[in-house]
């Protein structure tokens, strides 16, 4: 590789990690802006993938899984359908590829990977509301942003099924791994431990605002999410795995914090309190032009008001603040 395409390589890899989002025990006080402060296997991986894309001129394509469906718990969210917290996320995402559009001529573009189907029976989401939810997440990338998002999820990668169980079977048969091992490797590895910590903190938080949970306490909800998120990883692991065997060569995403030295990148979609949160187990807060995401129940509805986009619950604004923000509709 010659240095000038060496040198785009590196600027392209800074733009990403200025975005990055890490586990809170590898946080500094500040991040170094270069590379060059950064440890070799920190950087090494990531870059080996842009420099390969930029030495064939290629468009630099990122695999994201996200974007499954929206939390069923009302005390998060507002409804099952994508809102403001979505569409600023995806606004950030389109933000990303133009700044590294900026630097190398063959741009950026996101390919999002969505995983709803694939653990949306553990998690309590319909596949219905899921195809509602994905038809309208893809509607809005691409009247905003055309060109810049793929799309793939469980029906491109298993065309030859028609049947949505019959595809998280084949899925799990093919690249699925065991309770037992999965279980030890929560207990053993630093990365799976901080994955299962994280997503049984949320999906407590899910089901104790369903109405099946009512009446359980803390303990019994507790108990179940814990059994559930092992279950989550397996078929998400399984679901990075297929990723990983159709798109070798693309940059790794993820939005959940990464530790510094990993196979993936964890990518910040919004402002929030919670290095966790993402933008389907929030609503999203306006004030002074600023988008932050909170849960539902955060929200003191004395102090903000609900706005409606299309018909449909859309966000918070914070009253006497901001009264002349734009929105996409």
């Amino acid at each position: 590789m010659n240095v000038i395409d060496e040198d785009i390589a590196v600027k392209i890899l800074e733009i990403i990690f200025k975005r990055r989002k890490l586990v809170e025990a590898e946080l500094m006080s500040s991040e170094p802006a270069d590379l060059s402060a950064l440890s070799p296997a920190e950087v090494e991986h990531h870059l080996d993938k842009i420099r390969l894309m930029v030495a064939k001129q290629e468009t630099i394509t990122m695999v994201l899984p996200a974007y499954p469906g929206k939390s069923p718990n009302r005390n998060k969210t507002l409804s099952r359908l994508p809102d403001l917290a979505e569409k600023h996320s995806i606004d950030n995402l389109y933000q990303l590829c133009r700044e590294i559009e900026q630097v190398y001529q063959g741009g950026a573009k996101i390919l999002i990977c969505s995983d709803g189907y694939v653990f949306s029976d553990l998690v309590r989401i319909t596949d219905a509301d899921v195809q509602q939810y994905t038809d309208e997440i893809i509607s809005y990338y691409q009247q905003n942003y055309p060109g810049y998002f793929d799309f793939f999820d469980m029906k491109d990668a298993f065309k030859q099924l028609n049947c949505l169980d019959s595809m998280r079977e084949e899925l799990m048969v093919c690249y699925g791994e065991s309770l037992v091992s999965l279980n030890e490797r929560c207990k053993s590895e630093k990365e799976t431990t901080s994955m299962y910590m994280g997503i049984t903190r949320f999906l407590a938080e899910d089901f104790t605002g369903l109405p099946e949970f009512t009446g359980q306490s803390k303990t019994q909800v507790k108990k179940i999410a814990k059994t559930t998120s092992v279950r989550v990883i397996q078929r998400s692991n399984a679901w990075s795995a297929l990723l990983e065997k159709y798109f070798p060569q693309a940059l790794r995403l993820s939005i959940h914090p990464q530790f510094r030295v990993s196979a993936k990148i964890g990518i910040n979609l919004g402002d929030a309190d919670d290095g966790w949160r993402t933008p389907w187990h929030s609503v999203a807060v306006l004030k002074n032009r600023q988008v932050q995401l909170q849960k539902r129940s955060q929200i003191d509805e004395n102090r903000h008001r609900l706005i409606f986009s299309g018909g449909k619950p859309c966000h918070y604004q914070e009253l006497n603040h901001g009264a002349g923000d734009m929105l996409h509709g």
